[in-house]
């Protein structure tokens, strides 16, 4: 998907650029009206850094209070905005992400971090509520939890990778209701002892 952002720059001039999701290890950068683009590859992901490589050469970019380095110097940019989504209107922008998300059994990332521990293997039984993930950003820890009864069908990530917000981690299949019921009759049986 293509991603259209304003970006400011400390001398106040406005560049709009278009940045191409769709391919699988990079992002396409290139300014709107230019026919030049420039391939981008986030490298790594930590805490408050990250590793960008542009044509074989490696930046470090860090946050440092509420401003960005690059290479240990201030860019040349005071503010990036994401304008909607070519060709979506917002409705459309919207109801894309909220499907995204809202698929049951898909356990996605809710936030950008790295992944601290695996609590599941794959044909594991959860139930809903169930840690599955512990993922780690900004020094913080967030437990991801199932959101259904099921399965553990297939783990897309391992310890220490980096993940952004709404990546794929886990994908659970969901118990069918006749054994999901069963699952509940034993629980009340075991609890009446």
């Amino acid at each position: 998907m293509t991603r259209r952002y304003r970006i400011e720059t400390y001398s106040g001039e406005l560049l709009v650029i278009e940045v191409d999701e769709d391919e699988k290890d990079y992002l396409k950068i290139r300014l709107v009206g230019d026919k030049g683009e420039i391939k981008l590859r986030v490298k790594d992901i930590d805490e408050d850094k990250a590793l960008i490589e542009i044509d074989k050469d490696i930046y470090r970019i860090k946050l440092h209070d509420k401003s960005l380095l690059i290479n240990d110097e201030n860019p040349l940019v005071s503010r990036i905005i994401e304008l909607l989504p070519i060709g979506l209107s917002l409705e459309q922008h919207v109801s894309k992400k909220a499907k995204t998300i809202a698929k049951k059994g898909e356990i996605r990332a809710p936030l950008s971090g790295k992944i601290n521990k695996i609590l599941v293997n794959k044909g594991d039984r959860v139930s809903m509520g169930d840690a599955l993930i512990l993922m780690e950003s900004m020094k913080m820890i967030t437990e991801i939890k199932s959101d259904t009864d099921g399965i553990v069908e297939e783990i897309y990530v391992e310890p220490g990778q980096a993940v952004n917000k709404d990546t794929l981690l886990i994908k659970i299949k969901p118990l069918e209701e006749g054994e999901a019921k069963k699952k509940e009759g034993r629980k009340r049986k075991k609890k009446k002892k």
